[in-house]
């Protein structure tokens, strides 16, 4: 029942949405809190569930060749943790800047949290694609939500990628049904070890290309730096830390379910595309001058990390990418959340107009700069011990080429997270988006977003300083072990 609430609350919400502002004319924000804490908790209880005592549950009782079956074990559970943390923060920041006011936007808000949650649950292939459904057009009307034109063209632009990455993965799930004739994951892992080798080719290969371009890796990264930087700044920090992390997790569900021990080829191709979208990304954040374009190809370069991860295909590579989805979801909310109210105080998203700002605002900068030391790879901070596992991961994997990149990128990201950090601390008061330099701005008080990077900042820390202790550790490795076993899957669905 629990894995049932943690996807019917938040989409029961977004159905009510509307109807309680036809009633009340607005909403106030203690009816969306109570709303966003019904969901998260329900999300929550999910976790415990699956971490505790993995479960399943049939939905109406259907044998899982023909039912709709949801699935919750140690990896599910971690992302689930991951989304209801990434996601509270963002509606905690979208509330404080706009009150209950947006009914459109909160029922958005939590139409993805739904879809996204189901994502994460659902045990059949035809489900996962029409959750993602759900899930793309949430999320395109997110990013165009301001309906500026940047905005709309970045949702357009998000809309059309995001078309094609999903008939990729209706192909492959299209294919899979007529080699099969089942759709349930768990059977899929048994079913696609006898089908023929073109076949499987072809289903592995819509299936991996449709889930790359979900999460926005390089080379099919198009929609991403559009749709990150002009979207509203509590979408952007949604879209960066939460949202592709669900593709990252159904990318690892479909790859070591379905092509662990059937297709090598398929992690190769993962492997390499990590190593381009760390080389590539990081070269293009150090070209850009506007700061949440920077962060978002930032974003893609540490899609790349994460990549690498998976591409290991063992339990320690699966670990250590869980464990930098999660930090990446710690570092880049924070940075978007700090960035963009940085940029608002100075009226300019340019880099170099955001000058003055360490003696404006001291402790934004402060936790700005902890939080890019962690996203660059500091020790002891959380980023550089994921990024260390990586490498460890790959080296037992037979290959010391991923290692070089992420030395590579970490270089490159150093130098442009400098470059922003010397534009804050630099004086000045100059803007380089044409409004007059010194504009009289009334402080916005934003003590809810600095509780929340602030925390985000500590956690880097303590993160970093626990990943060496015994129960870190055992946790992660537990994840890493649920993702490639599977078998213990099979186990769980069927109940062999």
């Amino acid at each position: 029942m629990t894995l049932v609430l943690a996807i019917m609350l938040p989409l029961l919400s977004a159905f009510l949405i509307p109807f309680f502002h036809l009633a009340r004319k607005t909403l106030s924000a203690g009816l969306i809190s109570i709303m966003g804490l019904a969901s998260i908790s329900a999300a929550l209880a999910a976790a415990y569930t699956g971490w505790y005592s993995p479960a399943v549950s049939l939905m109406g009782g259907w044998a899982p060749d023909i039912g709709i079956a949801l699935v919750g074990d140690r990896l599910s559970s971690a992302f689930l943790l991951l989304t209801s943390i990434g996601s509270g923060a963002a509606l905690a920041c979208a509330l404080e800047k706009f009150g209950g006011g947006p009914w459109r936007f909160y029922a958005l808000f939590f139409l993805l949290l739904g879809s996204m949650n189901g994502i994460l649950l659902t045990g059949d292939l035809f489900n996962l694609f029409v959750f993602y459904e759900i899930f793309s057009v949430a999320a395109y009307l997110l990013v165009a939500f301001s309906m500026s034109w940047q905005a709309l063209e970045a949702g357009l632009k998000y809309l059309v990628l995001g078309t094609i990455g999903a008939l990729f993965i209706l192909l492959g799930t299209a294919f899979t049904f007529m080699a099969t004739g089942v759709l349930n994951m768990a059977l899929l892992a048994e079913a696609l070890a006898s089908i023929p080798r073109e076949t499987l080719t072809a289903i592995s290969a819509c299936l991996v290309l449709g889930l790359t371009i979900k999460t926005g890796a390089f080379p099919v990264h198009f929609w991403l730096p559009d749709a990150h930087s002009s979207a509203q700044t509590a979408v952007s920090a949604l879209l960066s830390g939460v949202l592709i992390k669900v593709s990252i997790y159904a990318l690892m569900r479909v790859c070591y379910i379905f092509f662990l021990g059937t297709n090598g080829t398929v992690f190769l191709a993962i492997t390499v595309t990590g190593s381009l979208s760390v080389l590539g990304g990081h070269l293009m954040a150090l070209r850009q001058d506007d700061i949440k374009r920077l962060l978002a190809y930032s974003t893609v370069a540490q899609i790349g990390y994460i990549l690498i991860g998976i591409g290991c295909a063992s339990a320690a590579g699966a670990a250590a990418a869980v464990f930098h989805t999660f930090n990446h979801m710690l570092m880049k909310m924070g940075l978007f959340i700090t960035a963009g109210n940085l940029s608002e105080e100075k009226g300019t998203r340019e880099i170099c107009g955001l000058t003055g700002l360490w003696k404006s605002h001291p402790v934004w900068v402060a936790v700005f700069a902890v939080l890019s030391a962690a996203i660059v790879g500091i020790p002891p901070l959380n980023g550089f011990m994921s990024k260390w596992f990586i490498i460890l991961s790959s080296a037992g994997a037979g290959t010391v080429i991923p290692a070089l990149v992420i030395a590579a990128g970490t270089v490159i990201s150093a130098a442009y997270y400098l470059r922003i950090l010397s534009a804050f601390i630099s004086p000045g008061e100059g803007s380089s988006s044409g409004l007059p330099p010194s504009v009289p701005r009334k402080p916005r008080r934003r003590s809810i977003s600095f509780a929340i990077v602030g925390s985000f900042a500590l956690l880097c820390l303590v993160l970093g300083v626990m990943a060496f202790s015994p129960f870190f550790r055992e946790c992660f490795s537990s994840i890493g072990q649920t993702a490639v076993d599977v078998e213990a899957y099979v186990g769980l669905v069927t109940g062999r």
